[in-house]
């Protein structure tokens, strides 16, 4: 008799086990899928800024407003001013030896009328948001 009251309520309880692993893995798929884009926006975004200079600035974003360069021998720096969506204007900085055949690297994104810094990927692509390849 305990046999085959034990083989019912274990009829009963694999489906409701079963429907309870199924969601308990589906959550843990969601979870890690969620991440994994999130980290692979963030990759996007970090090669996008690290990667930059001053052609492919203007090959993403077009001519900018005012395009400064300033000769500190042995270093050149260089500004480049462009409006954001936002109404405000951002300044990008570039430096490179004096040296024939250097290559520019990317030093900052900064507000122009606030002097305010944008220091992580994300920020500096929402501050310029032409510089998203996926855009």
């Amino acid at each position: 008799m305990e046999r085959a009251q034990f083989a019912r309520l274990t009829k009963r309880a694999l489906p409701i086990a079963g429907v309870f692993l199924v969601l308990l893995f589906a959550g843990l798929a969601i979870q890690k899928g969620a991440a994994w884009l999130k980290q692979r926006r963030e990759n996007r975004q970090y090669l996008a800024v690290s990667n930059l200079t001053p052609d492919r600035l203007i090959a993403r974003c077009g001519q900018p407003a005012e395009d400064a360069t300033h000769d500190m021998y042995p270093m050149i720096s260089r500004e480049m001013r462009y409006s954001s969506p936002g109404g405000r204007n951002v300044v990008l900085a570039f430096s490179r030896t004096a040296e024939e055949g250097s290559g520019w690297v990317f030093l900052s994104i900064k507000d122009a009328q606030n002097d305010l810094a944008y220091d992580t990927p994300s920020a500096q692509i929402a501050a310029l948001p032409c510089l998203d390849s996926t855009k």
